[in-house]
């Protein structure tokens, strides 16, 4: 289980659940086994269309494959959060928290893994749209956890 950030953040989204962290925690930090597609998808991946997942192990660790590419699944329920991590460079997490007022912000952090001269190339080349793509990853949990939830979501300002 990793305990610290796999790299360094790329960007970072935030945004609010209208429900209790216990319920949203449930949801988010959830990772089912077996083969899925459409909306059946573990929340941590999304939404892949009609391409096949399949998702082995458990409980902290998984193996996962999008359409025959590999993935690793990692889940630390103690401190909230769930990540992906695809390729060679690129990590995804989702982290849950409570707000203080019986909402619950979640948080979608997108990491550099690559390391050395190639590491610091990696914003400027293939994560060139890891902004855009990590702000769209949180929105469709948003709504995702919306709908399954039926409460109200948003975004947060970037800070």
């Amino acid at each position: 289980m990793a305990s610290q950030d796999p790299g360094p953040v790329l960007s970072e989204h935030r945004g609010m659940v209208a429900a209790p962290i216990g319920r949203v925690r449930d949801l988010v930090l959830t990772v089912p086994t077996g083969e899925f597609s459409g909306a059946e998808v573990p929340l941590v991946i999304g939404d892949q269309g009609d391409r096949p997942v399949v998702v082995t192990g458990g409980p902290g660790a998984f193996r996962a494959t999008v359409a025959g590419v590999p993935m690793t699944i990692e889940v630390d329920r103690d401190a909230g959060w769930v990540q992906a991590r695809g390729e060679w460079w690129w990590c995804g997490r989702f982290s849950v928290a409570e707000d203080g007022s019986g909402h619950t912000v979640v948080c979608r952090q997108t990491f550099n893994c690559a390391a050395g001269p190639v590491g610091r190339l990696v914003p400027f080349t293939i994560g060139r749209g890891h902004r855009r793509a990590g702000a769209r990853a949180l929105r469709r949990l948003l709504d995702d956890l919306g709908r399954r939830l039926d409460c109200e979501t948003w975004l947060l300002p970037d800070r």
